[in-house]
């Protein structure tokens, strides 16, 4: 469905015989399109925090659920292109294709394309993917491209809240899910007040995305918006249950430099995850399941 802001102006629905009018549509299309006029709402408060990140616009957004997803793509100020699928398997397909579709939209009014979830690598997108080039599954670690160098105060750990609810070991965990070619900021939350902290916003290599903002004011920014986080959340989840069955497990938030993570985790507990580079968007998000997966034993 294509958005005017909370307007639906086109709306393709896979069960609707050919030739449909709207109003043939059917139930099932019309809750998607509440749930992305609700979804156009709940990102709209979003904006003033990425504005004082100052990493860009919010231009693509995944809510992952256990049987499905939906994606929401910025194509221009005020247009948005929404998606859902109950196929979470082929999730990196449809990604990949609603990329290279709102590109596609985007070029015919002279925007510039953008690199929406790191598909399209550090190249300036030329076209249509070969089948064969989709990114691996989530659980499919990729090689880091760059040496793992460690210099001296490169890893900062925040302090930790409420030290009895975080298993001992968690710090090095969390620093082994961290790396210069992918996911640079975690936070490990037992509730929205007791967290564990990791970040390598002080490596060198780092240095060039620190320019408008100091790493100190990105930790702020970023502990500030993990609290807020699970409220949001919860609201997606009110938006998105007559579309999509089952709780939303991870939100990514890609933005035009980098992006936002957050994974749920059993118990109340969550991830939030940052990555400041635009070409490691999935990188970090594969880390960021992965280390969900570990802190859980599953």
């Amino acid at each position: 469905m294509l958005y005017d802001r909370d307007i639906p102006k086109v709306v393709l629905d896979a069960d609707a015989p050919p030739g449909a009018e709207k109003t043939a549509f059917s139930p099932q299309s019309r809750a998607h399109e509440r749930a992305g006029r609700q979804l156009y709402y709940i990102l709209e408060e979003l904006a003033p925090d990425f504005a004082e990140l100052r990493t860009g616009a919010l231009i693509r957004t995944v809510l992952r659920v256990p049987e499905g997803a939906v994606l929401y793509y910025l194509v221009e100020p005020g247009f948005h292109l929404y998606g859902a699928t109950a196929a979470l398997n082929r999730l990196n397909e449809l990604d990949t294709r609603m990329a290279e579709c709102v590109n596609r939209l985007r070029t015919d009014v002279r925007y510039s394309p953008l690199n929406y979830g790191a598909w399209f690598g550090d190249d300036v997108w030329t076209g249509k993917p070969a089948a064969e080039d989709f990114p691996p599954p989530a659980d499919t670690p990729r090689a880091s491209t760059t040496e793992p160098a460690d210099p001296s105060g490169a890893y900062v750990f925040g302090d930790v809240t409420d030290a009895a609810r975080i298993p001992a070991g968690t710090e090095e965990i969390l620093r082994a899910a961290l790396d210069v070619d992918g996911l640079h900021y975690v936070a490990y939350y037992t509730d929205p007040a007791s967290l564990c902290t990791a970040d390598l916003f002080n490596h060198p290599v780092l240095g060039r995305y620190f320019m408008a903002r100091s790493p100190d004011q990105r930790r702020d920014k970023y502990g500030r918006m993990g609290r807020l986080l699970p409220g949001i959340t919860r609201r997606m989840n009110m938006s998105l249950r007559t579309v999509l069955r089952g709780e939303v497990l991870q939100v990514v938030l890609d933005v035009e430099q980098g992006a936002v993570y957050f994974h749920t985790l059993p118990g109340g507990r969550f991830l939030v995850g940052v990555t400041l580079d635009q070409a490691r968007v999935t990188e970090a998000d594969h880390r960021v399941v992965r280390l969900g997966r570990e802190l859980t034993g599953d």
